[in-house]
């Protein structure tokens, strides 16, 4: 499950989550992540588009969960830019994802 027991210390347990597989590849990078609130923000392409998504993990599945799996609520393309600002990462890692988000490189370039 992908809730309050989940490890999200370990960045290679979140980019597991993948569902829906129809919509989503990747994702490629978790972008942001706080531990102690139990959420993160990671990169991936929904329906062959980049873009950012965002998860909770808490109770028994996190949220959003459907039909039984864990997925990512994905963050609207004019509100990414704003979201990037907000958070705490190097300014190196803040101008990549920009470039994935603008199609600029792929989502494979965003692999550390």
């Amino acid at each position: 499950m992908a809730g309050e027991n989940f490890n999200l210390t370990n960045d290679l347990n979140i980019l597991t989550l993948n569902s829906p597989k129809v919509n989503l590849k990747g994702p490629y990078l978790v972008v942001y992540k706080n531990v102690q609130e139990r959420w993160a923000i990671v990169a991936f392409h929904w329906n062959n588009e980049p873009r950012l998504g965002i998860r909770w993990f808490w109770g028994n599945g996190g949220n959003p969960f459907s039909s039984g799996h864990p997925t990512w609520l994905v963050i609207p393309s004019s509100l990414s830019k704003g979201i990037l600002v907000s958070l705490s990462i190097d300014d190196g890692l803040r101008s990549k994802v920009e470039n994935f988000l603008a199609g600029k490189i792929s989502g494979d370039d965003l692999i550390i």
